[in-house]
This record gives structure tokens, sequence and C-alpha cells, in this order.
């Protein structure tokens, strides 16, 4: 199982960053075998593109801080679970995660309630 994250660095000890567009690198981690792929975050990868690394790469989860709400669409049309890890390294957020523990990103905005607008019905 791969897990995304947004990260400042590139590796486990690294923080989460604040904001999933301005990250310095998308770390992909296998939750398997804890091999890590770190993709920096250039001046050639927009919201977008890195929000369809997470989906390329097959990610069931992603732990970012706010979201735009473009890589919020794309991320939630593809079924990808959205967790707000700020204020953590990457390898205590991804065992929060794995412990329940990480507020989910319901919204755009970064919180955890559902607004109910970016629903499709």
């Amino acid at each position: 199982m791969n897990i995304a994250v947004a990260a400042d660095g590139q590796n486990l000890n690294s923080e989460v960053s604040e904001q999933f567009n301005s990250c310095n690198y998308l770390l992909i981690v296998n939750m398997n075998n804890s091999n890590i792929i770190a993709i920096k975050n250039g001046d050639d990868l927009s919201e977008e593109k890195l929000a369809n690394e997470v989906i390329n790469y097959d990610c069931e989860a992603i732990i970012t801080g706010k979201l735009n709400s473009t890589a919020f669409e794309i991320l939630t049309a593809a079924c990808v679970t959205r967790y707000f890890g700020v204020g953590y390294s990457v390898e205590t957020a991804l065992n929060l995660m794995e412990q329940q523990l990480l507020k989910y990103i319901k919204n755009p905005e970064g919180t955890d309630k559902c607004e109910g607008h970016h629903h499709k019905h």
C-alpha cells in the first residue's frame, strides 16, 4: 500500500508541509516494505500535476496540510483519503494514520468539517 506525504524534506524525519502545493517533496511511502520515492516539487509541477502523481503511484491516502480546491477535487474524485498531518514528522504522521489518530481533510480548507458542497449527488 502506498501513502503520499507532502513533506518539507526527502526522508521520514522531515516535517509534513503546511500547504500541499508548496511542499518541497512529495514522498511516496510503500507501507509494506518502507521504500520511499521522493518527487521534488519544482517549477514544472503544478498543484494538478502533483495531485495526479499521488494517483499515478496508486496511493490510498495522502498526509498533507491545506489542499487548494483543484487538488482537493482531483484527490477526492480518485477516492484518495486525505489526512491532516501538519506539526508532525513524516514518520510520526504515518504512525498516527495507521492508528487512526489523524484528522481527515473533508474540505479544501483542511478541516474535518464536512460542508456538503463538494459532494456530487
